[in-house]
C-alpha cells in the first residue's frame, strides 16, 4: 500500500535557507551603523531625514481597517523613536503611508537603516532543534529587564502563566529528545528566540528556567548597550503589519504663498495636532454631540484620522491627557516611581504633569494604557477640580445599591460630583462604579463643570463654568453664575467687587497670589496649588467656606471666613485675621499656624498634624492620630478621642474620650503546613495587644470572601481568646493548589466615628490526588471520547494543534486491556493522525513518543484493528517515481507499513511533505527522524492498534 495521492509540495531546506539568509541580512541592518544604500525613497531636508513607510499587506485589506491599523502603527513607531532617543523625531499618517522625520542631529544613520529598524513587526517566537515554532504574544510577557550573565549583557523576560506554558512545551521537547542517548545532544540543546528578524540562541542546560527567557549573555552576546533599550522595546506591541520604505508623498504647492502661523507652544510629535473644525462624522446624531463639539472647541479632544470615536472606552492615560489640557498643565514631575512600562509610554510626559497637579501619586503602580472605570474617573475629576470635602457623609449615594466595592475616596468623590450635578447614576439604583467610561461620557462630565475657557487678563464678561488661564487676571464687578477655575498658568488674581454664590477654584498654580477687595463675596473658595498660594481678603471682603486641598507647598489665608476645611496633606498653612465658626481638618502631616480665632477646631481624620495657636479656640476635638497642639493661644475645652495626641497649649478643660478600639491588637493565626489529598483545613486564631475588652464583629474568610455562617457580630475580644474554623474541600482534577484563610475584626469606634479593622491571612498549599488517581475514575468517559474518525480540515496544523492528552491516551490504551509480546505497543490514531508509542506492559502502558503522521486517505483508509509489527526493511521501497525508507510492516501478509514521506527515487530528499491528515493508500507516512526511531526501537512482534 505504498502508492500515494497528489499533495501540496514544498522544500523545507530551501525555506530554512531563505529564512537564515533574511535573518542575517536583517540583523546586519539592525545592529550595524555602517549600512548605506543609494536611497531614492528618502527626502533629505536641510536639518532632517524624511522618508515614508508603507504597509506590506494583502490586496484585499479593507481600507477602513487599514487606516485604523496605520494609526496604531504610527503610535508604535513614535514609541520606538522615543526609546531610540531620537529627540524631535515625528511620525504621521499621510494617506496610506506613514511619513517619518528624524532630525540629523539625533542620528548618524541613514533613512534605510531607520526604515528597516522601525518597520520590523517585532513578532516574537521560539523555535526548537526541529525548527518547530511557538509564537509568543505580548500577553505572554509579564516584564523585561536588563541583567548580566557571566559578565555579559543580557535581557531577562519574566513570563505570564500563558508564556510559561508555551516555553515549558518547547523545553519538554528538548528534554525528551536529550533523554534518548541515541540522539545528537549537541543538536538539541539550543532553543532559538526570534525577535523580528533578529535571533538569539538560548542554551538548554540544568539552569534553564521555564518561567523566564534570558537572551544575550556569554552564550550569544548582545550588541554593546542593547540591554539598555531592549527591555522596554520588548514590552511594546508589535506592528499590525510589516512596513517598507517608500517615497515621501509629494505635497501640492499653494498657488499663493502664505505665511505660516507661529505656534505658541511646540507640538508634541506623538500628539495629534489641533483640528481646524468641530465637524467630525461620528459626532452627528450622537447623544452627547453638543458636549463632544464643546470638547473639540476647548481643545480637550483631538480627532484621529477624522474621527472622535466617542463610544470608545476612555483609557486612564487619555483621561489624564484630557484633564491636563483642561487645566493648562505645563510643569511635570519625575515619573521614576511609576511602573517601568509607563515611564517610556507615549503619555509619560502627561503622567509627570498629573503627578505635579496631584491627579495621581508619584508611586502609582497601575498601567495607564487600560480603560478607566467610572469610580476611577470620579476620583480624577474630583482631584482635578478640587471637589474635596472634609465631611465623611455620602448621603448622595444612599439610593444606589452597588457602592460597596468603592473606596472611601471614590465614594466621597462620587457624592461631591452628584451633589453638583456632574454625575448621574446609570439607573435609579445603580451607579455602576466598575463599568468602563466612554470618551463621550468623560468629556460630558468636564463640560458640565467647565464649558468655557478665557485667556483674557481683564475679562469683562464671564460665563459660569469657565477655566481662566491668563497669568495675570483682574476682575471688577463680576457676578458669577457658575464655577470659575483659575488654572495652572495663572499666578496673579485680583478680585474687585466680585460676587460668587458658586465655587472659585485655584488649581495647579506654581505661585498663586489672590487679592480680594471692595466687598468681594465668595461662597466657596477651593485652593489647591501645585506650588504655593497666598490669599488676602481686605476688611470688606469675605469667604463663606475655604477649602485647602492637595499636596505641595505653603498656603496662606488672611481675612474673614466662616468655615475652613483642610483636606490637604504635607502643607504649611497660615490662617490669620479671622473669627471662624469651624475649622475641620482631615488631611495628614500639615503644619497649621492658626493666628485667628475659631469657635471649633476638629481634627476628624488623618495623622501627624501640628497646630500652633496664637489665637483663641472654643472647643478642640482631636480624633486624628498623633496630633500635636502647641503655641501661646488658648483653648476652652480639649476633647481628645484618639491615641498619640499631645496638647501643650493652654486649655481650661480637658476631656479624655479615647477609645483605643483595635489599636495595637494583633491576630496570630495557626494553620497546617498543607492540606493533604482528601483532607480538611483547621485554622485557629488568638489575640494579643487588647487594651480594653471590646465587643466587635469577627468574620472568617476563605480566598477573599466571607465564609457563609461564620460571622459573629457580638464577638467579645480579650487577650488570649481563641477562635477556630475547619474548611472542607471537594477534590477535583483541576482544583486550586492552595487556599487563603483569613480572619477579620471590625469595630465601630465611637470616639472617632470610624470603622477600624484588623485582618490576618495565611495561604496553605493543597496536595491533590495524582493524575493517575483521577484517570482510573475517568476511564468510562474516555472510552466514549476516543474516536477513529478524522474530522479535521486536511492541514498539518490541525494535527499539530489537536490531539488527545497524554493522560487520555494512557487511560484509553490501558482501559482497552491491550497486551504485547514486547515491552512496546503502538497506537495509530486516525482521528488526530498521530502514532503513539507506549512502553510497559498490559494495564501499565506509559506514553513514550507521539508522532504526527499521514494515514490512509478516505477512499483507501488504514484498516481499523489490532495487529503486530511483522518485518523491517532498511532499504525501503523504490519505484520509478519515489523512494520510501526505511519500512516497518504491520498486518502480516499485506503491504501495510510505516515508512518515510515520498522522496525522489534513490534519495532521502523528500518532495511530498504531506502529513497530519489522511493522504496515503493505507500506509502510514512519517518524517525521516520519526520512522527511523520506530525502525530502531520498536521490535518485531510488538502490538499495533489501529483506531
Amino acid at each position: 500500500m505504498s502508492a500515494f495521492c497528489n499533495c501540496q509540495k514544498g522544500d523545507s531546506i530551501l525555506k530554512l535557507t531563505k529564512r537564515i539568509f533574511s535573518g542575517l541580512l536583517a540583523a546586519m541592518m539592525l545592529f550595524t551603523t555602517a549600512f548605506a544604500v543609494n536611497d531614492s525613497a528618502t527626502t533629505t531636508a536641510a536639518n532632517a531625514l524624511m522618508f515614508a513607510l508603507k504597509p506590506i499587506t494583502g490586496s484585499a485589506y479593507d481600507s477602513t481597517a487599514l487606516q485604523t491599523d496605520l494609526a496604531a502603527a504610527q503610535k508604535i513607531i513614535s514609541q520606538r523613536m522615543q526609546l531610540e532617543g531620537l529627540t524631535g523625531a515625528s511620525a504621521a499618517v499621510s494617506g496610506d503611508v506613514i511619513t517619518v522625520s528624524i532630525p540629523k542631529t539625533a542620528t548618524g544613520n541613514t533613512a534605510a537603516y531607520w526604515a528597516a529598524r522601525l518597520g520590523d513587526r517585532r513578532l516574537c517566537s521560539v523555535t526548537d532543534f526541529l525548527n518547530e515554532e511557538c509564537q509568543f504574544d505580548r500577553a505572554d510577557f509579564a516584564s523585561a529587564k536588563a541583567t548580566t550573565e557571566n559578565g555579559a549583557e543580557a535581557v531577562e523576560i519574566d513570563l505570564t502563566d500563558s508564556g510559561k506554558t508555551k516555553l515549558t512545551e518547547a523545553h519538554n521537547k528538548v528534554k525528551a529528545y536529550l533523554a534518548d542517548s541515541k540522539n545528537d545532544a549537541d543538536k538539541a540543546q539550543w532553543l532559538t528566540f526570534h525577535w523580528g528578524t533578529t535571533t538569539f540562541r538560548m542554551l538548554v542546560d540544568d539552569s534553564f528556567s521555564d518561567s523566564k527567557l534570558v537572551i544575550g549573555g556569554d552564550s550569544d552576546p548582545l550588541r554593546a548597550g542593547a540591554s539598555k533599550y531592549m527591555p522596554q522595546y520588548l514590552m511594546l506591541d508589535p506592528l499590525p503589519f510589516a512596513l517598507e520604505q517608500t517615497a515621501v508623498p509629494t505635497a501640492t504647492e499653494p498657488t499663493t504663498p502664505t505665511t505660516p502661523t507661529e505656534p505658541t507652544t511646540p507640538t508634541d510629535p506623538t500628539t495629534p495636532s489641533e483640528p481646524a473644525t468641530t465637524d467630525f462624522p461620528d459626532i452627528d446624531g450622537h447623544w452627547a454631540a453638543a458636549s463632544l463639539r464643546k470638547g473639540v472647541e476647548l481643545g480637550l479632544l483631538k480627532g484621529i484620522n477624522g474621527k472622535i470615536m466617542p463610544n470608545n472606552s476612555v483609557k486612564r492615560s487619555e483621561a489624564i491627557v484630557i484633564l491636563n489640557r483642561a487645566l493648562g498643565a505645563t510643569q511635570a514631575d519625575s515619573v521614576s516611581g511609576l511602573a517601568a512600562s509607563q515611564q517610556s509610554a507615549w503619555y509619560s510626559g502627561d503622567l509627570g504633569k498629573a503627578i505635579h497637579l496631584g491627579l495621581i501619586t508619584a508611586n502609582d503602580n497601575r498601567s495607564f494604557d487600560t480603560a478607566a472605570t467610572r469610580a476611577e474617573a470620579f476620583v480624577l475629576m474630583a482631584r482635578a477640580f478640587a471637589y474635596d470635602r472634609a465631611e465623611t457623609a455620602t448621603d448622595e449615594l444612599s439610593s444606589f445599591t452597588d457602592t460597596s466595592s468603592m473606596t472611601t475616596e471614590q465614594k466621597q468623590a462620587a457624592a461631591a460630583l452628584i451633589s453638583q450635578g456632574v454625575v448621574n447614576g446609570t439607573s435609579a439604583t445603580k451607579l455602576s462604579p466598575s463599568n468602563k467610561l466612554t470618551r463621550a461620557q468623560f468629556v460630558t462630565m468636564i463640560v458640565r463643570i467647565a464649558a468655557a475657557t478665557n485667556a483674557d487678563s481683564a475679562p469683562t464678561k464671564l460665563a459660569g463654568g469657565t477655566v481662566l488661564t491668563n497669568p495675570s487676571i483682574a476682575l471688577t464687578g463680576a457676578v458669577a453664575d457658575g464655577d470659575w477655575i483659575f488654572a495652572a498658568p495663572t499666578n496673579e488674581i485680583s478680585l474687585d467687587s466680585v460676587s460668587s454664590s458658586h465655587r472659585i477654584v485655584l488649581k495647579g498654580e506654581e505661585r498663586a497670589v489672590l487679592n480680594a477687595t471692595k466687598q468681594t463675596s465668595i461662597s466657596t473658595l477651593a485652593v489647591d496649588p501645585a506650588g504655593t498660594a497666598d490669599v488676602k481678603m481686605d476688611n470688606t471682603s469675605s469667604v463663606n467656606t475655604l477649602v485647602i486641598a492637595g499636596k505641595g507647598g505653603s498656603v496662606g489665608y488672611s481675612g474673614a471666613v466662616s468655615n475652613i476645611e483642610i483636606t490637604a496633606s504635607g502643607r504649611t498653612i497660615v490662617l490669620e485675621g479671622m473669627t471662624s465658626d469651624a475649622i475641620t481638618i482631615t488631611g495628614s502631616n500639615n503644619t497649621i499656624l492658626l493666628k485667628g480665632d475659631a469657635d471649633t477646631v476638629s481634627v476628624l481624620r488623618g495623622s501627624g498634624n501640628r497646630i500652633t495657636l496664637s489665637g483663641t479656640v472654643g472647643t478642640m476635638v482631636l480624633a486624628g492620630k498623633n496630633t500635636t497642639v502647641d503655641g501661646t493661644g488658648k483653648i476652652g475645652t480639649v476633647d481628645t478621642r484618639m491615641v498619640g495626641c499631645t496638647v501643650t497649649a493652654k486649655a481650661d478643660h480637658t476631656i479624655d474620650n479615647i477609645d483605643p478600639g483595635l489599636d495595637g491588637v494583633q491576630i496570630t493565626m495557626t494553620v497546617p503546613d498543607k492540606v493533604k489529598a482528601g483532607g480538611s483545613l483547621t485554622a485557629k486564631v488568638s489575640f494579643s495587644g487588647v487594651k480594653e475588652g471590646v465587643t466587635c464583629t469577627a468574620i472568617w474568610y476563605q480566598d477573599g470572601s466571607a465564609i457563609k455562617g461564620c460571622t459573629n457580630n457580638s464577638f467579645e475580644l480579650t487577650n488570649g481568646k481563641t477562635s477556630s474554623h475547619t474548611s472542607t474541600f471537594t477534590f477535583t482534577k483541576n482544583m486550586k493548589t492552595s487556599t487563603a484563610i483569613g480572619f477579620k475584626l471590625l469595630y465601630d469606634n465611637p470616639s472617632t466615628g470610624e470603622t477600624e479593622q484588623v485582618y490576618a491571612q495565611k495561604t496553605v498549599p493543597i496536595e491533590n490526588y495524582s493524575a493517575e488517581w483521577y484517570a482510573q475514575r475517568d476511564a468510562a468517559a474516555i472510552l466514549k471520547q476516543v474516536s477513529s474518525v478524522y474530522r479535521g480540515n486536511y492541514t498539518t496544523s490541525y494535527a499539530a494543534n489537536n490531539d488527545y492528552s497524554t493522560t487520555t491516551k494512557e487511560v484509553w490504551i490501558n482501559a482497552k486491556g491491550y497486551s504485547s509480546n514486547t515491552n512496546y505497543l503502538v497506537w495509530i490514531n486516525r482521528a488526530y493522525q498521530h502514532v503513539n508509542v507506549f512502553t510497559g506492559s498490559k494495564g501499565n502502558w506509559k506514553l513514550t513518543k507521539s508522532f504526527i503522521v499521514g494515514t490512509g486517505a478516505a477512499s483507501t483508509p488504514t484498516p481499523v484493528g489490532v495487529t503486530t509489527v511483522s518485518y523491517k526493511l532498511k532499504a525501503g521501497w523504490t519505484t520509478g517515481t519515489y523512494t520510501v525508507r526505511p519500512v516497518v510492516g504491520f498486518y502480516p501478509g499485506t503491504g501495510y507499513a510505516f515508512h518515510s514521506r515520498l522522496c525522489y527515487p534513490g534519495t532521502d530528499t523528500e518532495y511530498d511533505f504531506s502529513s497530519g491528515y489522511p493522504v496515503s493508500h493505507g500506509c502510514v507516512r512519517m518524517k525521516h527522524n520519526d520512522i527511523n526511531w520506530i525502525y530502531n526501537n520498536v521490535p518485531i512482534g510488538s502490538t499495533v492498534v489501529i483506531y
